[in-house]
């Protein structure tokens, strides 16, 4: 037990004092303009792959270990992750109308430039996703469910995901134990088949879902997006307020049935791999 919290302490160790100096290094005009969300996820999300890349290179773990499949599978994983996580985010969405008075307002914008503002935004999220990913999923997960079981290393580092948002703006309690529900969903769908891709498939597709969607805030974040507009309602405990869906029980509805659902397919595989 002891050498797992050790090694998983080393491994985000190392990814800090990279990231620092990835970030130290990196030009601070690329953190301007449309593509600026890109170059914000670069430091996390480099520093994390050099050092999974490092561990497998070593032989202290191996691919699958970590979370990844062949490139096939694992695109196909991707894009199954992204429509369970779109399908989230559409839950999320229609309860938020439905129950708290949300609403999506289009207005008269071009749709040259929403797609303007799409690509990059969509860019940013997914190497956000996956930094977080390889963060809180990957080896950190994989090392410590060894000694722990699956669910405990799980519920362990949902509690440090909710932690790594407490500074995020217009976090609520709420809005914390949605971000921890959240973490098990993503934990549930790492311990499938689909492993890694499939847990950073589902993590895009709500952000995007959420955001390019609806224009809705991400975890407190707004992106403007143009020719959409995404109203919180009047009840911010079920819509989540400025937080976003996450901050309300219309993500917790989501992300629940979410789990049900891929925590059976995890267990159905675990029973699989243990047959």
């Amino acid at each position: 037990m002891l050498s797992a919290v050790g090694a998983v302490l080393a491994y985000y160790g190392a990814v800090v004092v990279i990231g620092f100096g990835i970030g130290a290094a990196m030009p601070r005009s690329w953190r301007a303009g449309p593509w600026g969300i890109v170059a914000a996820a670069m430091p996390a999300l480099l520093a994390a792959l050099g050092v999974s890349a490092l561990l497998a290179q070593r032989g202290w773990a191996s691919g699958r270990f970590l979370g990844w499949l062949p490139p096939r599978a694992s695109g196909a994983a991707l894009a199954r992750g992204m429509v369970i996580g779109c399908a989230m985010a559409g839950v999320a969405l229609m309860v938020a109308m439905a129950a708290g008075g949300a609403g999506i307002a289009v207005s008269g914008a071009p749709v040259p430039a929403y797609l303007r503002a799409a690509g990059p935004l969509l860019a940013g999220l997914a190497c956000a996703a996956l930094a977080e990913e390889l963060l809180f999923r990957g080896f950190p997960l994989a090392r410590l469910a060894e000694p722990m079981g699956k669910v405990p290393a799980s519920i362990l580092l949902a509690v440090l995901f909710a932690v790594a948002h407490l500074r995020n703006p217009d976090v609520s309690a709420l809005a914390l134990l949605n971000i921890a529900l959240a973490s098990l969903v993503l934990s549930a769908a790492f311990f499938t088949p689909g492993g890694l891709p499939l847990a950073w498939g589902v993590h895009w597709g709500w952000n995007g879902g959420l955001a390019a969607g609806a224009d809705a805030p991400v975890s407190g974040l707004s992106f403007h997006m143009p020719a959409i507009e995404f109203d919180t309602g009047r009840t911010a405990w079920v819509t989540g307020g400025g937080f976003g869906p996450e901050g309300g029980i219309a993500a917790t509805v989501a992300m629940a049935l979410a789990l049900i659902w891929l925590g059976r397919w995890a267990a159905a595989a675990g029973k699989g791999e243990t047959a």
